[in-house]
């Protein structure tokens, strides 16, 4: 027997498209062949092969677009298994919290009962249909517990700053940021961070800062037909004169210029 729920619409932020749950041998397997979706399974008992390599319960395998792939259960353990299904491009970068083997694309997890949940909650919604928030919330109910496993790399104090600190410059791109304003909102010294951003970016605060200004304002001037005004105050210059100055000084040319030739 299959059991499976499915998806009504998209969602915008990641779109899950089917859940299933099954233990019955006829149904958890497959191939060899290669199917265009981003599919997760998470064994729940039993035994089986994915491509080849052994797969337990506490263990899932990953199946990414175009992979070849072929997968059955352990004649003499069968396994039972729930898998997520979704199309959305998205996915490879959520895959990347999952710590899969990169040779056998296998994963260890360590939350049995909360899949055990999912999976009780789609047998008992068999062939129900989902809004796609409500299949997104299903996932990460069982997503969030990869952020908190023992299998990921921890984050220096450095890598955090840094992140931060990066987050922080993009999202406040149209506002003059400096250096004294990005201490304060990490609470670190000037040195510190002056540090952590040569070892990292080999630049200082500033000139990264100075960098993503300018990337952003060239990305503008290519891409958009706003005017030099609107360019200038979407980097963080409120004065179009002094944006200008620095788009010349960086580029040996005025920002009109740098328009005509793009």
């Amino acid at each position: 027997m299959r059991y499976t729920i499915l998806s009504r619409d998209s969602c915008p932020i990641l779109s899950i498209y089917t859940m299933g749950y099954s233990s019955d041998p006829a149904v958890t397997k497959f191939g060899p062949g290669q199917r265009n979706q981003y599919i997760i399974h998470y064994v729940l008992s039993g035994k089986g092969f994915f491509n080849g390599f052994p797969v337990r319960a506490g263990q899932g395998f990953l199946i990414t677009p175009a992979l070849l792939e072929e997968y059955h259960s352990a004649p003499d353990d069968p396994w039972s298994f729930l898998w997520i299904i979704s199309e959305d491009e998205k996915m490879k970068e959520i895959f990347e919290a999952y710590h899969a083997d990169e040779e056998s694309h296998i994963f260890q997890y360590h939350f049995l009962h909360e899949v055990c949940a999912l999976a009780d909650r789609i047998v008992e919604n068999h062939n129900t249909t989902f809004t796609a928030y409500e299949m997104l919330e299903l996932f990460l109910n069982i997503f969030k517990h990869h952020l908190e496993s023992p299998h990921a790399v921890p984050q220096t104090n450095a890598a955090l700053y840094v992140e931060a600190a990066e987050k922080y410059i993009r999202n406040n791109l149209s506002f003059p940021v400096t250096v004294s304003e990005l201490t304060q909102f990490l609470g670190v010294s000037q040195p510190y961070l002056f540090r952590i951003f040569k070892n990292t970016f080999s630049k200082s605060p500033k000139q990264y800062i100075l960098d993503f200004k300018l990337s952003n304002a060239e990305k503008l001037l290519r891409e958009t037909t706003m005017t030099i005004t609107q360019v200038a105050n979407s980097v963080g210059f409120s004065d179009v004169l002094s944006f200008s100055k620095f788009f010349s000084a960086k580029m040996g040319i005025s920002p009109q210029q740098y328009r005509k030739k793009f």
